[in-house]
């Protein structure tokens, strides 16, 4: 969770979020900027899930388990002083996020909900206009085994 957290906030970074990127939504109430930035988590889910895959690693044969579907919905908030600003840091935003992002050799893939813009008076914020979007991360939890080296001559006929 923290891998796609702290991803999120490099690309926010990246699009041009020059302040500090909030993590909790008391820091984004307390903050007195008109420029804001911020990857809040909203909720977690997980189901179970059955699939296996083979492979290999070092020569050695391996069964990969996926548990648990795994999906994490963290909310992100640009603000600024003017729509063009916003706009400018969203466009850049969606031009840098990628399908996914590899964490611990494993594959969680983003996808970014319903946008919302948000003018001054309906926020928190002290911003002129706001943007307020969801970003869906779907991973998994897995457990590696090792499976047997199969060789020549270990199989006997009986």
């Amino acid at each position: 969770m923290k891998e796609e957290r702290d991803y999120l906030v490099g690309v926010l970074k990246k699009a041009g979020i020059r302040s500090t990127v909030h993590d909790s939504l008391k820091s984004l109430k307390n903050c007195n900027e008109t420029h804001v930035g911020a990857v809040l988590r909203v909720k977690e889910t997980f189901a179970r899930s059955g699939s296996k895959k083979i492979y290999g690693e070092e020569g050695q044969r391996k069964q990969r388990k996926k548990l648990h579907v795994r999906i994490t919905t963290l909310h992100v908030v640009i603000a600024d002083s003017n729509e063009e600003k916003v706009d400018a840091i969203l466009t850049n935003f969606m031009k840098n996020i990628g399908k996914g992002v590899p964490v611990d050799r494993n594959w969680v893939e983003i996808n970014v909900g319903d946008v919302d813009w948000i003018e001054e008076g309906d926020s928190i914020l002290r911003s002129k206009i706001a943007v307020e979007f969801d970003v869906t991360l779907t991973g998994g939890i897995y457990e590696d085994t090792d499976l047997k080296k199969v060789e020549i001559g270990m199989i006997e006929k009986k």
